[in-house]
């Protein structure tokens, strides 16, 4: 077992230690039903593999499917090998995240191409399998509101089969989805719903703004790795956004994903440039509990989360404070927020720092525990759209990053205008914005 905590060697041996079994997650993507391969030659190697693999299917049919239905099939495994393929030219230890239990799996219809029928993309994995073609790494497992997708990965005989040696991750684009407004249920996975006005306003406003940022250029000034310069969720580039609603409600959460930039770490985001040009970040400061000052019709403190005390000045201690605050607003009951606290460094334990943030906001009563912060998530994602509209209209794309806003440089004064405006007129007060200018 690498990267010990140093907690065990408290009450184990060395050699103990080594006996442990690693029980680390296996690193894996997201998969991806809209992922496209651009490359002539390996498309080339690509095409007898799915004509063997279809020939084989049909071996089973007394009658055969049409030749509608055959295709739909062959997309189900196209699109299955492609993520697979797509994760190895990242890193030989990669894997990709596919379900095949078929109760979510109907749920997610909605979300998938029209060719993925449930039927046909449980039956596709199972060939590739049993064709020596795949082989799932760690199988899928859920407990105790916990739960973890089945892992796959080629073999290396598909490795070579596939030509994969002459491809790179560039090769691999992602299309547009079908669906950008998402709802998921009460364990976090997505499920059916009905539109609405609303669902289809928000939808037009969407697809709205991803023609825009289709048609963007947006780049690094420098090189970046996708397992160190990013995020554990980020799974390869793509610019299309949409919309996140939580429990099974449209009053909650709403928030905006989908975009690269949000999974590029801090410090990487400064070299963002759009259309070539250098841009700047604009940060609501503490957006949540500015809200909630704001509609208990309390002054905005210029930074909330200084109420706790002994952060002013200690960056780490700041960051702890707001995953904590955040994380008690969207429990229903308590979290395990801060993680990774350092109790020797910051002279007290992990549950006396979460007391003290509670401890820190007497003036905002009942607000910890009761799952509000989803709510306001949907207050902030609708502030969010407005914001966004604001400048497609003019041709102008924005980055969203949840609570803050990439702009090209010379747009940064009208931003935080257009910022300031959207927050008084809902709230009735201007919040602090900082801003964070490009490397």
């Amino acid at each position: 077992m690498t990267d010990v905590p140093a907690s065990l060697k408290t009450f184990l041996t060395e050699e103990q230690i080594a006996e442990l079994p690693d029980q680390r997650g296996v690193r894996a993507w997201a998969f991806e039903p809209y992922l496209e391969l651009h490359h002539q030659a390996a498309n080339a190697a690509l095409a007898p593999v799915l004509d063997s693999l279809r020939e084989h299917w049909l071996q089973g049919f007394q009658r055969k499917p049409n030749s509608v239905e055959q295709g739909r099939f062959v997309g189900c495994l196209r699109v299955l090998l492609l993520n697979l393929m797509r994760v190895r030219t990242v890193d030989e230890g990669l894997t990709v995240g596919i379900s095949s239990s078929k109760g979510p799996l109907q749920a997610e219809v909605r979300y998938r191409p029209a060719f993925m029928s449930v039927q046909y993309h449980v039956r596709a994995l199972k060939l590739l399998q049993e064709r020596g073609l795949v082989c799932m790494v760690k199988a899928g497992h859920r407990q105790d509101g916990y739960g973890e997708t089945a892992r796959y990965a080629l073999t290396e005989a598909a490795c070579t089969l596939l030509l994969l040696s002459g491809i790179a991750t560039r090769d691999f684009t992602i299309g547009r989805r079908d669906e950008v407004i998402r709802l998921k249920d009460t364990e976090g996975r997505l499920t059916r719903y009905s539109d609405t006005p609303e669902t289809q306003a928000m939808r037009t406003n969407l697809r709205r703004l991803n023609d825009l940022l289709e048609g963007t250029d947006i780049a690094l000034t420098r090189s970046a790795h996708a397992l160190i310069d990013f995020d554990d969720k980020y799974s390869g580039q793509r610019t299309d956004l949409y919309r996140v609603f939580n429990n099974r409600s449209f009053a909650q959460g709403g928030r905006f994903y989908g975009g690269w930039w949000q999974h590029a770490k801090r410090y990487v985001r400064p070299f963002i440039t759009i259309d070539g040009q250098p841009t700047v970040e604009a940060d609501f400061k503490g957006l949540h509990p500015a809200i909630l000052f704001a509609k208990s019709g309390l002054d905005i403190p210029p930074d909330p989360y200084s109420l706790v005390p002994g952060i002013a000045d200690n960056e780490m201690l700041r960051d702890h404070a707001k995953t904590t605050f955040l994380a008690l607003l969207n429990a229903d009951s308590t979290t395990k927020e801060p993680r990774n606290f350092d109790s020797a460094a910051h002279g007290m334990t992990a549950e006396a720092f979460r007391q003290r943030v509670k401890d820190a906001f007497p003036m905002l009563p009942g607000i910890f525990g009761t799952g509000i912060g989803r709510c306001l998530q949907r207050e902030d994602s609708d502030m969010a759209e407005k914001i966004m509209l604001h400048f497609a209209d003019r041709g102008m794309p924005v980055l969203p990053v949840h609570d803050s806003f990439i702009i090209a440089a010379d747009h940064k004064d009208e931003l935080i205008r257009v910022m300031e405006a959207v927050f008084h007129a809902r709230y009735g007060q201007m919040p602090k914005i900082t801003l964070k200018l490009s490397a």
